[in-house]
């Protein structure tokens, strides 16, 4: 069973970023400079990818009112 997961541009850099460190061809040092983020954020965005997949990095506040 397939389903769609709408990322933003940033979304999906942040998921590029996120498989480099997995395949070990970025650190998170690096990627945390890339992405223009705290070292400990990176590995919140490595756990909600290793948990729940791309959708794991998709804001949780889309398609929620104000």
């Amino acid at each position: 069973m397939s389903c769609l997961i709408t990322m933003s541009q940033k979304e999906l850099h942040r998921l590029e970023v996120i498989q480099k460190i997995r395949d070990d061809r970025l650190s998170v040092v690096q990627a945390a400079e890339q992405l223009d983020l705290s070292r400990s954020q990176v590995h919140r965005l490595l756990q909600a990818y290793d948990l729940y997949g791309a959708a794991g990095l998709v804001s949780k506040k889309r398609s929620r009112p104000s």
